[in-house]
């Protein structure tokens, strides 16, 4: 799957004028970005599905410094990502489909109890018979294909939600710091 790049107009020089900020500045905005970024990473981890607590610990907070910009979420590696990847699905939904499913047949191992109170294993092999019985694998440790019904789910949005209140706070802050950087930059100091 690939993504379009939008380029919004005038963007590069917005772009120009935020490597052009005082080194005091971008600290000032790093450090305004962290602290609510902690407090949106809160709210997502308060809105997360909590079954086993796994995912509310994947959600983590991401500043990227050259660009000044906050990213919070399902933040990481990819295979870091990849042991979450039912979050993405948790927060967006998915529609109603039929999957085709292979299932595939093992040996199974049974551990009980003796008499004597040892520990006893037993293996089950699958016949040669129940394989070729099974379908078009015939004689494969793999089972016959069939289709399953995936219901439904709708999106929980606790990554991609409005979080109106916090944007607003953010916005809020960081509009006095961007106003001083910008008379800084242009030359007007204190006007």
């Amino acid at each position: 799957m690939t993504f379009r790049r939008h380029v919004v107009r005038g963007s590069g020089r917005v772009r120009k004028l935020l490597r052009r900020l005082p080194e005091a500045v971008r600290h000032e905005i790093i450090v305004e970005l962290s602290v609510t970024g902690r407090r949106i990473l809160a709210a997502v981890r308060a809105r997360a599905p909590r079954k086993s607590g796994r995912l509310i610990a994947g959600l983590t907070q991401k500043i990227l410094t050259t660009t000044l910009r906050l990213q919070v979420g399902l933040i990481g590696s990819p295979r870091g990502r990849a042991k979450l990847f039912y979050g993405r699905i948790q927060d967006l939904g998915r529609t109603e489909q039929i999957v085709r499913v292979t299932r595939h047949i093992k040996a199974r191992t049974l551990v009980g109890n003796n008499r004597n109170g040892g520990i006893r294993r037993t293996v089950f092999h699958i016949s040669d018979d129940r394989l070729r019985r099974r379908g078009p694998n015939k004689g494969t440790p793999i089972g016959s294909p069939y289709q399953m019904r995936v219901r439904a789910m709708e999106g929980k949005r606790f990554v991609t939600g409005r979080y109106r209140d916090l944007r607003a706070e953010l916005s809020a802050n960081l509009r006095g710091i961007y106003a001083r950087a910008l008379q800084t930059i242009g030359g007007r100091d204190g006007d």
